[in-house]
């Protein structure tokens, strides 16, 4: 089983050249493709029912794509690669157009977000009415605070992490259990908020979702909700430090 990419001359309708692929192919990318001027210099194929090419293993079998100079008058293969799925869609840019742009980490020092906490020393725990505000922060490898109770069914708990990584390729994910918002993704030197309304009383794990270093699984911790009305005091600790609780005004 073959198919192939064909290059036309479209002003004279005249088939330039052909080179095969494998096997049938889904979908074209030529970087730039949606802009008003493409770079006329590459085509990726990504190719269907290609399953047999790689190893079966997995619960997804791997794809085939393949990268093309069209250049010259003939077509050259210049990377033949497995990919996930079916790709239906794909676009690439040259790397000079973002790769100078791109945001390393941010200056910790500059962080003026309202929730930041610069350091594991600014960490705490406020509630102001139902709303329960923890100001949190990830480093390799733990969370602090990693243990928070005093939280009542019904109150919204804001966690705003800061990511005090100031290595540009470290950022951390943060996650709680049974939270209807999705997870967060924070950026080095970086403060996000995820909001989380418990419904029923019980212990939530919360953790850490973006792989980190060898200490990876050492971040998480469990936030305790008690029923609402309940005389629990609010405090959190890490590890084996003591525990603190601060009430803001409404």
């Amino acid at each position: 089983m073959s198919s192939e990419i064909v290059k036309w001359n479209i002003k004279d309708l005249k088939v330039l050249d052909r080179v095969p692929t494998y096997y049938s192919i889904g979908h074209l990318m030529v970087p730039g493709g949606d802009t008003k001027k493409p770079y006329g210099k590459y085509v990726v194929a990504y190719n269907k029912i290609t399953k047999d090419r790689y190893l079966p293993t997995g619960p997804e079998l791997a794809q085939s794509a393949q990268l093309y100079s069209i250049e010259g008058d003939k077509m050259q293969l210049l990377l033949d690669f497995p990919t996930i799925g079916e790709p239906h869609y794909a676009q690439a840019i040259p790397a000079e157009k973002i790769k100078d742009q791109s945001v390393k980490f941010f200056d910790i020092a500059q962080n003026k977000h309202p929730y930041v906490a610069a350091g594991e020393k600014n960490t705490k725990v406020e509630r102001k009415g139902n709303e329960v505000h923890v100001y949190m922060t990830a480093i390799r490898s733990h969370l602090t605070p990693d243990n928070i109770e005093g939280v009542q069914v019904g109150d919204e708990v804001y966690f705003h992490v800061t990511n005090l990584e100031q290595d540009w390729d470290i950022p951390h994910g943060f996650a709680i259990k049974h939270a209807a918002t999705a997870e967060l993704l924070i950026m080095p030197g970086e403060t996000s908020t995820l909001k989380f309304v418990p419904t029923q009383a019980g212990v939530y794990p919360f953790y850490c979702t973006d792989f980190c270093s060898a200490l990876h699984q050492e971040m998480q911790g469990y936030l305790r909700v008690s029923p609402k009305g309940s005389n629990v005091p609010l405090k959190w600790h890490t590890g084996g430090t003591d525990s603190t609780a601060t009430v803001a005004a409404k």
